[in-house]
């Protein structure tokens, strides 16, 4: 496994779900814009479901199904090759068996950890004792 710099945002994130009707759709993109100039905004839409995520500070313009708020989201830094195997395998298995739970989120680029805020420094050292190195954002 190649030597991973992980980034440590500090924002708290927060992951929203909205049932997925065309009026959802278009308040959640609306919102995008919103938060981009902080760590991680994202909108996936499924043939079922909605998912929001947006730093906690940002109120939802729309009335979530749920909300699970307190995550803070780890960036791998740089560009990651889509040739590349087991990267979020290698980043997950200590957190895995530490007992702290994840929500992933990929881009492009790169690969994204969400851990709650109150496990985020746990992760952090997990990483940096498998040989990462974990840095601020």
């Amino acid at each position: 496994m190649p030597s991973l710099t992980i980034l440590q945002h500090p924002q708290a994130i927060s992951v929203h779900r909205l049932a997925r009707t065309p009026e959802n759709i278009a308040k959640a993109t609306s919102q995008l814009t919103t938060g981009l100039a902080t760590s991680l905004v994202s909108l996936t839409i499924a043939a079922d479901e909605i998912s929001l995520i947006l730093p906690s500070s940002i109120t939802p313009v729309h009335a979530a199904d749920k909300t699970e708020s307190g995550w803070r989201a780890f960036q791998v830094a740089g560009t990651l090759d889509f040739a590349l195997v087991g990267i979020l395998h290698f980043l997950t298995t200590p957190l895995k068996e530490a007992g702290v739970s994840v929500f992933c989120v990929s881009t492009y680029d790169t690969d994204w950890i969400l851990v709650k805020e109150d496990k985020a420094e746990v992760a952090a050292n997990l990483w940096k004792k498998a040989g990462c190195t974990v840095q601020n954002a």
